[in-house]
């Protein structure tokens, strides 16, 4: 059963209350195993969906974020397109956090709306400051969304280099003021010229 991988052999922050884990590992599908942390995933995501009471939902999801089953990433990643901001503030978090995950999984959940979640995950993206990423950050250039472009921007400022720089340049020209003025910005921090 795959619960028993859910507590940290190191003490976390704060202790998980026997319920929380008791309705965690109710979420856990019975013909759960090794190898198919995708499914596990989706299936405690679908569950966890059906949660009405928001602090309920919440206070689950910061115990799956205490835990190190192999599947709880995948958790995250789908968390990433949740209708709460807390949830996928939380999502971000972990996934910045961790590094026991494959960022495939992140560059294929870039190319799925709802704009929110792109938006999300090229927050970790810029936390992570991997220069692999940008090759998947620019398939987002021309989102019709402004703040995924934005967002686009702000990745690219932070991972740098010269293949972001020249999408910036591109951004900069965007009919947005808003994705113009942040990849202004991010084009000053890496170049250190002004633009007027």
């Amino acid at each position: 059963m795959a619960f028993k991988y859910l507590r940290r052999s190191e003490p976390g922050p704060a202790e998980i209350p026997d319920q929380i884990l008791q309705e965690i590992e109710a979420l856990v599908p019975k013909e759960s195993g090794a190898g198919n942390e995708r499914e596990t995933a989706a299936a405690v995501v679908r569950k966890l969906g059906i949660f009405q009471d928001r602090a309920k939902k919440l206070k689950t999801v910061r115990a799956l974020a205490q835990g190190n089953a192999s599947w709880i990433p995948y958790v995250f990643l789908h968390l990433l397109g949740d209708g709460i901001e807390e949830v996928r503030d939380l999502a971000v978090r972990e996934l910045t956090r961790r590094t026991d995950w494959p960022l495939t999984a992140l560059y294929e959940r870039l190319d799925r709306p709802p704009w929110y979640a792109k938006s999300a995950g090229l927050r970790i993206l810029a936390e992570r400051k991997d220069r692999e990423a940008v090759p998947h950050i620019k398939r987002l250039i021309d989102d019709p969304n402004a703040d995924v472009k934005r967002s686009v921007a702000l990745a690219l400022g932070a991972i740098g280099g010269r293949e972001a720089r020249a999408l910036l340049v591109v951004l900069a020209r965007d009919k947005s003021h808003y994705v113009r003025a942040a990849a202004e910005e991010m084009i000053e921090r890496l170049c250190d010229f002004k633009f007027t």
